[in-house]
């Protein structure tokens, strides 16, 4: 019924957080699947990228402040890149954000976030701690086949919920909440259930960004409703991917799936599959006029501890170092996708050496700045690209240069 993605994020681990201190590295090396020679191409692209910083701090300000249109293809011969997307403008700063999980979502704030109305509250925390260890021992198990359901959680191994049989909350390994209004659901699913010979696309109606505020109950005000909710377990901000619309004769509902963003940066893992080692913070909920029917938000209530200031490489640079990946064959792109979108996001830095036969819970998170050069998944199924060679996402490490993900 739900129109959710998941994305699950990349087993990788970066090589350094600066521009200097990478110990020497043996001569091939696979990162996030992508195997490379290292030497004098990895040395040229770290020449890139030392070479905007000290541009950037010779200038005393960041280079391409203001955004701008890109169209242009990169590399030579049948290894070429096309992209043709606005490029965003370099915040004044950002950040390597180190997080941890918050210990204090406890239940004196579960109970806040509940807003129950009655005085007959439930404690079932016990209950939900044994559910996801039964889940965690169940996925870790090997099947017929010998083969496991495999993750990585951003958190610890608490669990707490309370409800009072119309409301329920909780809150999972100190970073992750889930919130239910048992009627305003029933609700949805009436008008969602409504008129069965209609498809799911013609219930749901996408909305774009200049039409947040359109309607009655638009999506701008679903959204404060939303934000107004979240308030009690800490979140102010938002970055929405999709939104739809689904209305009904009495009653109209929002199904608004997003991710953190931090100083207006969205939080994005790039990829459209799942891999081993990653974590994936990312948001759904169901909205109407009367309050929030459900929220779920995964790996997304971290604490932050450390932000340090770093410099970003300009566009013009990851320009330069995509043509050192095309020219190595590092990158392979026979230019049949055209990249409409070019981003900077916040990337959950992955593990170098995830484990491999049980669920691995991540004591801390790392959030590092990168270009993210891509085609939505939806434009790439509709245009009928199965035959083009090329990665669907390139995300490019925005202070080493260093190539994250090409998948």
């Amino acid at each position: 019924m739900r129109r959710k993605s998941l994305c699950f994020t990349i087993a990788a681990v970066l090589c350094m957080f600066g521009l200097t201190g990478c110990q020497k590295a043996p001569d091939v090396v696979e990162k996030n699947g992508i195997m490379h020679a290292q030497g004098d191409m990895e040395k040229q692209v770290q020449g890139i990228a030392a070479e905007c910083s000290q541009e950037q701090m010779q200038a005393g300000d960041g280079l391409d402040k203001e955004a701008g249109q890109y169209q242009g293809t990169v590399g030579t011969d049948n290894n070429i890149i096309n992209i043709n997307a606005e490029i965003p403008a370099l915040p004044d700063q950002l950040y390597i954000i180190t997080m941890k999980p918050d210990e204090g979502l406890d239940k004196d704030i579960l109970l806040a976030f509940l807003d129950s109305e009655s005085g007959s509250v439930e404690d079932t925390s016990q209950e939900l701690l044994q559910e996801i260890e039964e889940s965690d021992r169940y996925n870790s198990t090997p099947d017929e086949n010998g083969e496991r359901f495999l993750y990585s959680k951003f958190g610890d191994h608490s669990a707490n919920r309370l409800g009072d049989r119309k409301k329920e909350a909780s809150f999972s390994h100190h970073t992750s909440a889930y919130y239910l209004n048992y009627g305003l659901r029933e609700k949805y699913f009436e008008v969602y259930s409504k008129d069965e010979g209609y498809s799911k696309d013609d219930k749901e109606t996408l909305v774009s960004q200049e039409g947040m505020d359109e309607g009655s109950f638009s999506a701008g005000r679903a959204r404060e409703i939303l934000l107004d909710k979240l308030k009690a377990v800490g979140v102010s901000e938002l970055a929405f991917q999709k939104i739809y619309y689904i209305e009904g004769d009495d009653s109209s509902f929002y199904q608004m799936e997003f991710v953190p963003a931090y100083d207006g940066i969205a939080v994005d893992i790039g990829a459209d599959s799942y891999a081993l080692g990653q974590v994936s913070p990312n948001g759904y909920a169901i909205v109407s006029g009367e309050g929030v029917a459900e929220v779920t938000l995964t790996n997304f209530c971290g604490r932050v501890t450390n932000k340090e200031p770093v410099t970003v490489i300009s566009f013009e640079q990851v320009l330069e170092i995509l043509e050192q990946y095309l020219d190595s064959g590092i990158l392979e792109s026979d230019g049949t996708i055209i990249y409409d979108r070019v981003e900077l996001n916040y990337y959950p830095v992955p593990n170098s050496a995830p484990a491999l036969d049980e669920i691995e819970y991540k004591p801390e998170l790392v959030l590092m700045p990168i270009w993210h050069i891509y085609m939505p998944l939806d434009e790439y199924v509709e245009g009928d690209y199965g035959d083009a060679v090329g990665p669907v996402h390139i995300c490019v490490n925005a202070v080493t240069g260093e190539l994250e993900e090409a998948d």
